[in-house]
C-alpha cells in the first residue's frame, strides 16, 4: 500500500513539474524542433538562439520584466508595512469596534479577489471623474488594492496574538511605548510570518493578469506576466525562454525562502 501511495505521489508530482521541465527543454530547442507535430523533451542540439533573439530583438521584453518588478517589490514593502502595524493592533491594542473591524477583514480574506475588482474600478473611476485624480491606467491603480489586502494582516495576526500578554506588559513597565514593543519585542518574534508573507505575495503579484487587464489600457504599462501572451502569439520561437526567465525569480524567492515558508505557516499554524 505504501509503494502504491509512493507511485501515485509521484505521477501526480511529474504531473505538476512536466511544464515547467517542458518550457526549460523548449527554450534550447530550434524552431523547427519546437514545431514538429510529437512533443518532444530533449533537444536535438543544445541552442541558446531563443535567449539571444530576446536579448537583441526584444528589448521591450526587460521593460515589461522591469514593470513586474516594480509592482511586485512596492506590494511587497507596502504589505509588510501595513500587515505588521495593523496585525499588533489588532492583536494586543484596545480600540472600539476592534473585533468587529477584523471580522470584516476576515470577510475579505475569503473572497475572491475577483468579487473586488469591479468595486475598485468604480471607486478608482469615481475619484478621477470627481477630484479629478488619474489613478486608472497607473500602476497606482494596481498597488492601492494590493498593498491594502487583507491576508497580510490576518496571517501575521496570528503570530501576534501568540507573544505572551505578560512580556508585552513587562515592556510597558519598563516604560515602553507601543512602537518600541512593536519594533524590539514583537517584530524580532515574528520574522518567520513576515519571511512567509514576502514569499506568498511575491507569488501572487509576480502572476497577476486580471488586476492589469482591468486597470491598465496602455500596453507598455503592462506586467511581464501579461506581455508573454504577446510573445506567444506574436512570436512564438522566443516564447519558451521569455517564459523560463519569467519562471527563474519565482523559483529562486520559493528555493531561498523555502525553510521560512515551512517554519512561518507551521507556526503560525500552531498558534
Amino acid at each position: 500500500m505504501k509503494k502504491i501511495l509512493l507511485v501515485l505521489i509521484f505521477i501526480i508530482s511529474l504531473l505538476y513539474v512536466f511544464p515547467i521541465i517542458y518550457t526549460f527543454t523548449n527554450s534550447f530547442m530550434t524552431e523547427s524542433q519546437i514545431n514538429a507535430e510529437n512533443i518532444q523533451i530533449i533537444p536535438d542540439e543544445f541552442n541558446l538562439q531563443q535567449y539571444y533573439s530576446i536579448v537583441t530583438n526584444k528589448a521591450e521584453y526587460f521593460k515589461f520584466f522591469m514593470n513586474s518588478v516594480k509592482l511586485t517589490v512596492i506590494i511587497i514593502v507596502g504589505q509588510i508595512v501595513i500587515g505588521i502595524f495593523a496585525a499588533f493592533a489588532f492583536a494586543k491594542m484596545e480600540f472600539p469596534g476592534r473585533d468587529l473591524i477584523f471580522v470584516i477583514y476576515i470577510l475579505a480574506v475569503l473572497l475572491p479577489f475577483q468579487v473586488t475588482l469591479v468595486p475598485n474600478y468604480l471607486v478608482l473611476d469615481k475619484i478621477h471623474r470627481v477630484l479629478n485624480i488619474k489613478i486608472l491606467d497607473t500602476h497606482i491603480a494596481i498597488i492601492l488594492p494590493g498593498i491594502f489586502s487583507s491576508f497580510g494582516v490576518f496571517l501575521l495576526r496570528q503570530f501576534v496574538r501568540g507573544i505572551p500578554n505578560d512580556i508585552i506588559e513587562a515592556a510597558r513597565i519598563d516604560g515602553a511605548g507601543y512602537g518600541k514593543i512593536l519594533f524590539k519585542v514583537v517584530l524580532p518574534v515574528i520574522k518567520p510570518a513576515v519571511f512567509s508573507l514576502v514569499i506568498l505575495t511575491f507569488i501572487d503579484n509576480w502572476n497577476l493578469i486580471e488586476q492589469a487587464i482591468i486597470f491598465i489600457d496602455t500596453p507598455s504599462k503592462l506586467p511581464l506576466s501579461v506581455f508573454l501572451e504577446n510573445i506567444y502569439y506574436g512570436d512564438y520561437k522566443v516564447f519558451y525562454a521569455g517564459a523560463v526567465l519569467y519562471i527563474v525569480p519565482a523559483l529562486l524567492i520559493f528555493i531561498k525562502g523555502e525553510d521560512y515558508l515551512k517554519e512561518g505557516l507551521t507556526v503560525g499554524g500552531m498558534k
